[in-house]
């Protein structure tokens, strides 16, 4: 079973003074991580000012301290304007983990959160949190890395074995357990997690011995792949059809602030058909606007030859995703394969109860019909013009 999360009691601290510390942690430890690094990026921490007319609004991606170009869909709504000119302030900052994450969204220290679609389920099944899938930016594309030619040719060799994982709050914790538990490994007891952040320090971890396996997600393996690192990659085949990496909201947003929640949801789909339309155009800004994210210690021709190819593999999970969407939708999610991947998770002994699919998502379809009603080939002619500073 997930273990259980520690509490957060609103009551503890005002909403300001949460957020104020929540922020304060943030910039503190992004200043403190901000390494040059083949994977690593530094977004500016300086609060943009609202007017009156605009209304301020937080994401907390969960997972990463580093947020790459492969987060295009909540970067580029930003610096494209997207939000701006439906009237919002957005600041969009990491946390630590999906879980995390999701505790900020379940006391209103958040408005929105990137996570992992399994912690929204676990929110719902096992915390009785009413939080909602808003859109499913990319089907799962975890895996385990392992050193080519080393001694681990199977899951089953993973027993007695120490495991990398970017934070152990992560979301991708679920998956792991699963294709532990199918093969035979008791999650709890034969082997051990170590969280080994992103990047570089992942990689040395498994090159040291320190760890003899990583559980990243895709776009990490490919790093690995392109900083050097010779890897084979263990996954289970049914994942691929499961929803992952998701924006979600709670109930009490959906209900107070519809207006806003489709508004957002509006960016997020403008910026995953601009990405489609031309990834090319998606680094130039990237490395315009957020320098430190252009991998680092690479020539122009190697840094572009990495940055496109972990775009192509966020790009490829995120057609998979929008091939879930009821109603042929760029930015949605599936109650139908949320509820595929709840069973399964259920299936594996991961949560020990099911509710009802269509509570996992809004009620309101509304949301999505209006979000998704844009000039797709206006944005999709944005993006291939690229007029935009080089």
């Amino acid at each position: 079973m997930i273990s259980a999360w520690p509490q957060i009691k609103p009551e503890q601290q005002t909403k300001s003074q949460q957020q104020g510390k929540l922020m304060r942690n943030t910039i503190s430890l992004m200043r403190q991580t901000c390494i040059a690094g083949f994977i690593g990026l530094c977004l500016s921490t300086a609060p943009v000012a609202a007017t009156a007319q605009t209304q301020e609004v937080e994401i907390g991606i969960g997972g990463s301290n580093f947020l790459n170009l492969t987060y295009y869909y909540l970067l580029l709504p930003k610096v494209l304007g997207y939000w701006e000119e439906e009237g919002y302030d957005v600041d969009v900052f990491p946390i630590s983990g999906s879980s995390e994450a999701v505790q900020q969204l379940s006391v209103n220290n958040l408005d929105f959160a990137q996570v992992n679609a399994s912690v929204i389920v676990q929110s719902n099944t096992q915390h009785q949190l009413p939080i909602r899938s808003l859109v499913t930016t990319g089907a799962i594309d975890w895996g385990v890395a392992v050193q080519k030619d080393g001694d681990i040719k199977s899951v089953e060799d993973l027993k007695g074995k120490s495991i990398g994982i970017v934070s152990l709050s992560s979301g991708g914790i679920p998956l792991l357990n699963s294709l532990l538990q199918r093969n035979g490994i008791d999650p709890k007891s034969d082997v051990t997690l170590i969280a080994t952040g992103v990047g570089a320090p992942a990689m040395i971890a498994l090159q040291s011995d320190r760890v003899q396996a990583l559980m990243y997600w895709g776009s990490a393996l490919v790093g690995f792949q392109h900083a050097g690192l010779e890897i084979d990659v263990l996954r289970d085949p049914e994942w691929k059809d499961f929803p992952d990496f998701s924006l979600a909201t709670s109930q009490k947003t959906i209900d107070e602030k519809p207006e806003m929640v489709e508004a957002i949801v509006r960016g997020v789909a403008k910026a995953m058909v601009f990405a489609a339309a031309n990834p090319d155009c998606v680094r130039r800004i990237q490395w315009t606007n957020f320098p430190d994210t252009k991998p680092a210690n690479l020539s122009d021709e190697e840094a572009t030859r990495l940055d496109l190819a972990l775009l192509d593999t966020q790009l490829s999970a995120q057609k998979r995703a929008v091939e879930l969407n009821p109603d042929g939708y760029i930015a949605a999610s599936s109650a139908d394969a949320l509820g595929k991947y709840q069973t399964f998770l259920k299936d594996t002994g991961l949560i020990a109860t099911e509710v009802d699919p269509t509570s996992l998502v809004p009620g309101n379809s509304e949301i999505w019909a209006k979000a998704n009603d844009f000039d797709h080939a206006a944005i999709e002619e944005q993006a291939k013009t690229c007029n935009f500073p080089a």
